[in-house]
């Protein structure tokens, strides 16, 4: 919406994180709503980490009807809040929060209907692998590796992570959520998990903006034809893993969708209407070339 139609009527949206000078956000979801020609606005709230209850309070004081939810700050509303999702709570973190008629503040997380969205329209995975590789443990890969397992096509999910022991607890934790075989093992065990594989997820930060030469695949010749590849990051929005990934014959596709489809989800939950999520990749595109 453009600033000059901002009026005493107009709903407020936002997202807080710390920092967040830097998030795609508000381009994405003020061009949806200007798409819609709907009475809101889209800003970001640097919050910082102990200030985040009164952020959240100062939500319903404020009128504000959503907020998104970015680092740091994905666990720690969660206490503050008076009701949480099943994804939410199950994955252990907040991405979404909506203000409901009634004054109740619910968490939500869209990452995983981000994630399974982007598989299933970007990389045209209609029906997911019963193989999948995850890269990474963090906060990213839990969302990951719970819409996985929640799948029914998905049947072993192996993580490698550096850290073995995180990866370990990640896995525990997801299986007896999801009930699927969860496997976790070191980055030097990516040939023998990627052959039996047909899709590879990475949810490291390697290669991310401004270290772009980073790359979370230690041997590329493991990398193969059959193989699907989809890195979570991006910025740059073409990834070295990307690259290495089609080099090596694999379908390869990047996170921008994912970003997309997970705003685009919370978007819906605030509003109940459906934003273009071609116009908010366009807007974020846009970013990008200026």
């Amino acid at each position: 919406m453009d600033a000059m139609n901002i009026s005493g009527t107009t709903t407020v949206l936002g997202v807080i994180g710390h920092p967040v000078a830097h998030s795609f956000s508000p381009a994405m979801h003020n061009a949806a709503i200007a798409a819609l020609g709907v009475d809101f606005c889209y800003v970001a709230f640097h919050v910082l980490p102990d200030r985040v209850g009164e952020a959240i309070r100062g939500m319903r004081a404020l009128g504000i009807r959503g907020l998104n939810v970015t680092i740091p700050h994905k666990l720690a509303v969660m206490e503050h809040l008076s009701a949480i999702s099943e994804e939410a709570r199950a994955v252990g973190a907040v991405n979404t929060i909506c203000c409901e008629p009634d004054g109740r503040l619910v968490g939500h997380n869209t990452d995983v209907y981000g994630i399974l969205t982007a598989l299933r329209v970007s990389a045209g995975l209609e029906r997911l692998p019963a193989n999948v590789v995850v890269l990474g443990a963090g906060g990213a890969g839990r969302a990951v590796v719970y819409g996985l397992g929640t799948s029914p096509d998905v049947e072993r999910i192996t993580l490698l992570n550096r850290t073995v022991e995180r990866a370990e607890r990640l896995a525990e934790d997801m299986a007896k959520i999801t009930g699927k075989r969860i496997e976790a093992g070191p980055p030097s065990e990516q040939r023998k998990a990627f052959r039996d594989a047909g899709l590879v997820v990475n949810v490291t930060s390697l290669g991310m903006h401004p270290n772009v030469d980073g790359l979370p695949v230690e041997d590329p010749s493991a990398l193969h034809p059959g193989l699907t590849v989809y890195d979570t990051v991006f910025n740059p929005l073409e990834t070295a893993l990307m690259r290495q990934a089609r080099a090596a014959g694999a379908r390869a596709f990047g996170g921008l969708d994912m970003l997309v489809f997970q705003g685009a989800r919370s978007f819906e939950i605030w509003t109940g209407l459906k934003p273009s999520p071609e116009v908010m990749k366009g807007a974020v595109i846009g970013r990008f070339r200026t």
